[in-house]
C-alpha cells in the first residue's frame, strides 16, 4: 500500500503556530489530496479533536502560544485516542526526541524540514496502521496483530505504539537471526546514528516490559557488542 492507496481519504489535524510552515505543510498535503484541518492553538487544537470528526494523522509543532504540544500527544493517549502524531520541531537534542515519543508520538521530525519529507514520514506511518498485508505476525508463543497493534503471549495483552509496533514486527520477520543495530535502524526508522542507538534502546526495553511481565524465558536478547535478536533460547554466548 502507497501513500497514493490512502491519501485521497486522509484528514489530518495540522497543529501549528508558524503560519509560514502551516501554508507550506497545508499547500503540500493539498497537492496530495490530504484533507487539511489547522489550529495554531493548543486550545483549538482540542477543541477540533473533542468534536466530531475524526483525523486520520496529527502533525503536531511543541512550542505553542497557549503551552506545549507535548500535553496535548498524553492527553490523546490518555483519552485512547490512537490517532498516529507525527512531531515538528526545532527542539533536536535526544532528550527532547525521547520525551516526544514517550509522551505518545510514532514520529519525530526536527526544524527546519522538507515538506516532502513530512509527507513521506506520513505515508510510512500510514502504510503501519493500514498492512494490506498480514495482519497479525506469530513467533513462538507470542502473536503481533498489526490492524489492533497488540501484542498477545500467553495471559498477557498489550497495546503498542505505532513505533513500537514497527519495531517489534521487524523483530519478529527476522526471528532467530542476529540483528546488527545499524540495520535495524536503517530499515526500520531510517537512522543510524548514535542517538538512534539510544532511542532503540529504549524501545527495545519498551517491548521487553510488554511481552516479558512475568513470564519466561525472555524473548528478546542483547547480543553483545552487535544488536539483538529475537529467540525463544538465548543466544550461543
Amino acid at each position: 500500500m502507497t501513500l497514493q492507496d490512502t491519501e485521497c481519504k486522509l484528514q489530518v489535524l495540522v497543529v501549528e503556530d508558524d503560519a509560514h510552515v502551516a501554508e507550506a505543510v497545508q499547500r503540500s498535503f493539498l497537492q496530495h489530496q490530504i484533507r487539511v484541518e489547522h489550529a495554531d492553538t493548543l486550545s483549538k487544537a482540542r477543541a477540533l479533536l473533542d468534536g466530531r470528526k475524526r483525523f486520520d494523522a496529527l502533525i503536531l509543532d511543541l512550542n505553542l502560544p497557549d503551552g506545549s504540544g507535548l500535553d496535548l500527544a498524553q492527553r490523546c493517549r490518555d483519552r485512547g485516542l490512537d490517532v498516529p502524531i507525527i512531531m515538528v520541531t526545532a527542539r533536536d537534542a535526544i532528550k527532547d526526541r525521547i520525551a516526544g515519543l514517550q509522551r505518545g508520538a510514532d514520529d519525530y521530525l526536527c526544524k527546519p524540514f522538507s515538506v516532502e519529507e513530512l509527507v513521506a514520514r506520513l505515508g510510512a506511518v500510514m502504510r503501519r496502521i493500514r498492512p494490506d498485508a498480514e495482519h497479525v505476525l506469530h513467533y513462538a508463543d507470542v502473536e503481533l496483530d498489526l490492524m489492533k497493534r497488540e501484542v498477545r503471549r500467553g495471559e498477557l495483552r498489550a497495546t503498542l505504539s505505532v513505533r513500537e509496533m514497527d519495531l517489534f514486527a521487524y523483530y519478529i520477520k527476522h526471528a532467530e537471526q542476529n540483528m546488527q543495530k545499524a540495520d535495524i535502524l536503517r530499515d526500520v526508522w531510517g537512522g543510524d546514528d548514535e542517538h538512534d542507538e539510544n532511542l532503540l534502546q529504549v524501545y527495545t526495553n519498551y517491548l521487553r516490559n510488554k511481552t516479558e511481565q512475568g513470564i519466561k524465558p525472555r524473548i528478546i536478547h542483547t547480543v553483545r557488542g552487535f544488536g539483538y535478536v529475537l529467540a525463544a533460547e538465548p543466544p550461543m554466548v
